[in-house]
């Protein structure tokens, strides 16, 4: 399957059990999906994405932004490690929750500096997607 972005065009191949492999520019990178076509979640080195669908059959388009600063689970799994606590400040990058899913890890990381106001998981717990697992301000 051809998509692009805004600055290049590649190429996704469906390896299975939400594994895609996709190559950018020349660059292969493995990738992983989770949720409806319309609404995906993609894991990619430690973070996950939100891409806006753009369905050119119907020229609409399916953005979903999560303005709540929550950051959730992108598909069910186990919290392995909480890396963080209420009142830490964290830098873009910092991980601050592990998962474990399909046999492997799943580093929640910081989308943006700030400070972690709450924690919503346990480690051992089974979580959801879409249940806040740390709330950033």
């Amino acid at each position: 399957m051809r998509f692009t972005t805004e600055t290049s065009t590649g190429e996704a191949e469906f390896i299975g059990d939400g594994e895609w492999r996709v190559v950018i520019d020349g660059q292969a990178h493995r990738v992983f999906a989770a949720g409806p076509a319309d609404a995906p979640w993609i894991w990619y080195d430690g973070v996950v994405y939100r891409p806006e669908v753009y369905d050119r059959r119907t020229t609409s388009s399916t953005a979903r932004r999560d303005t709540t600063g929550s950051l959730s689970a992108p598909m069910p799994a186990t919290v392995r490690a909480i890396e963080v606590a209420a009142g830490d400040r964290v830098s873009r990058g910092d991980t601050l929750v592990v998962l474990e899913a399909m046999k492997m890890e799943l580093p929640i990381k910081a989308p943006a500096d700030g400070t972690v106001v709450s924690i919503g998981c346990r480690v051992g717990e089974l979580v959801q997607p879409g249940v806040p697992l740390v709330e950033l301000r």
